[in-house]
């Protein structure tokens, strides 16, 4: 409910509207922004905490969960401050056995990419510590643009070709 909305003018009622859609929108370029795998990764959590049938009070689920709300609350899979990337407490198995169980057509796949090809996509990047480490890093010695996480630039751009382009 908002206050006051009624008392709008049909301009201004439009105005809200399309306001909102664009704070949609660009929640998922945030979120891509941070990490050219989070849109499928929250794409994902997000279809199995809608479809779960199992039992709620497991340890998987209950991990399952905390990380979802991680990954909402981070806007990705690294820390909103930290920028480490953070690790599911639920096992692998568990995950692959939900995103498994999901209807093929509401798991986030790429065109013409198997459920089992989405998987091996994300698995390593949720689950391997040493993938995609850092959001951002600024360690001395390293290539900055490579080694971090984020998505702002293409695959294979390095460090000196944006130093020098700019």
């Amino acid at each position: 409910y908002v206050p006051g909305f009624n008392n709008l003018s049909l301009e201004q009622k439009e105005l809200v509207y399309y306001l909102s859609m664009a704070a949609l929108e660009g929640r998922d370029i945030l979120f891509d922004q941070n990490n050219k795998y989070n849109l499928a990764i929250r794409r994902t959590l997000e279809a199995i905490y809608e479809n779960y049938k199992g039992d709620k009070n497991s340890d998987d689920y209950k991990a399952f969960e905390v990380y979802l709300k991680r990954v909402w609350f981070s806007n990705g899979i690294h820390h909103h401050y930290g920028e480490e990337k953070f690790l599911p407490a639920f096992s692998q198995a568990f995950f692959t056995e939900q995103v498994k169980a999901l209807p093929a057509n509401i798991v986030p796949a790429k065109e013409a990419q198997s459920v089992d090809d989405c998987l091996k996509m994300i698995v390593p990047v949720m689950f391997d510590a040493g993938v995609m480490a850092k959001k951002v890093n600024q360690a001395q010695g390293q290539d900055l643009i490579v080694t971090s996480a984020n998505n702002y630039y293409g695959d294979g751009i390095t460090q000196k070709e944006v130093v020098d382009f700019y």
